[in-house]
């Protein structure tokens, strides 16, 4: 479906002004995304240039940098996020679900929204099955 064939036109100056609760200036939206990414597929983004120009297979320095996010990265974004009284939203794998338990389970003690976030990371426009990839990530 295109956007056009769901999303009406609506000129900014023609819509009522945003009003936020308690009369807040300001809203943020803290968004903590938590995937996983198969080391044995061609990563979807890199960080860190492949050595000699090439793609290794599997591709570990830059497997590795999402790894540390959640093993350390999560865990020092959570600490800040409850000092400050902040509730995030968790955008995540389906798979990672299962795969970092311990990140899920922190999340939805705190009283986070969950966003489906595909089933495993990947490139979605390579996905050739759309509607299974939602199902088994739902």
């Amino acid at each position: 479906m295109l956007p056009t064939e769901r999303l009406d036109f609506s000129a900014i100056t023609h819509r009522p002004g945003l009003t936020l609760p308690d009369a807040a200036r300001l809203a943020v939206w803290v968004i903590v995304n938590v995937e996983e990414w198969d080391p044995r597929e061609t990563m979807p983004r890199t960080v860190l240039t492949p050595p000699a120009g090439g793609a290794p297979m599997p591709d570990i320095p830059n497997w590795a940098w999402h790894e540390y996010g959640n093993r350390v990265g999560f865990w020092r974004m959570i600490e800040a996020l409850d000092e400050n009284r902040i509730r995030a939203v968790l955008a995540v794998n389906g798979s990672a679900i299962g795969r970092y338990e311990a990140i899920a389970r922190a999340a939805l003690e705190r009283g986070w929204e969950f966003i489906g976030h595909g089933f495993t990371q990947k490139n979605m426009q390579k996905v050739a099955d759309e509607r299974d990839d939602i199902r088994k990530t739902t």
